[in-house]
């Protein structure tokens, strides 16, 4: 079993969000939903729940989402990418994002690239190729470039699974963490009514 190494830009399609030349206008009755840096939630996944509607006619498949299509953070202290995980074919995606979409995903699978591009092998590449001082960035060029390690699917899917299941744990323990500590406020509390 042998891992191959890539660049980015030979197995997937990088696109640069939909640059508006104005402020959003929201629509209730609007057509499209835009993408956002606050829709990209903490968990590395996109939550449309909180995206602006707007109404916009003619848009190009370039700057549609489709599910399992990664967004590249471009800009900031953050070069980390979240992921498309419900199929929707009005959702577009606002600069300076990166679009990256796959090109053959029986080879690579979306959540096993979103997993390396956050890892700390790729995020030393982009700390490394930043430009800007008070505001950073990764250019499309520089992304395109990112050598990929791309092992057989079988261990991609490991990788994936480990990685949910770590991902998990830390959440549990923060939760742990919250209620212990509300448990022993609470204790301490009841002995001030003693």
């Amino acid at each position: 079993m042998k891992n191959n190494t890539y660049l980015l830009k030979d197995i997937a399609d990088i696109r640069t969000g939909y640059s508006f030349r104005a402020k959003l206008e929201p629509d209730s009755e609007g057509n499209i939903l835009v993408v956002q840096l606050k829709e990209l939630s903490d968990k590395n996944t996109i939550d449309i729940s909180t995206a602006v509607k707007i109404n916009m006619q003619d848009v190009s498949d370039n700057y549609l989402l489709q599910k399992g299509d990664l967004v590249f953070r471009s800009r900031g202290m953050d070069s980390t990418a979240a992921i498309m995980v419900i199929s929707a074919d009005n959702i577009i995606l606002s600069a300076p994002f990166q679009r990256i979409r796959l090109q053959d995903t029986s080879k690579i699978l979306p959540e096993y690239l979103l997993w390396y591009i956050n890892s700390k092998d790729a995020q030393s590449y982009f700390s490394a190729n930043k430009t800007g001082t008070s505001v950073t960035m990764i250019s499309t060029a520089v992304l395109a470039d990112l050598p990929v390690i791309v092992p057989p699917v079988e261990i991609q899917k490991k990788i994936v699974e480990i990685n949910t299941l770590s991902e998990r744990e830390i959440e549990l323990q923060e939760e742990l963490i919250k209620k212990k500590k509300l448990l022993t406020e609470t204790i301490l509390l009841k002995t001030l009514e003693l």
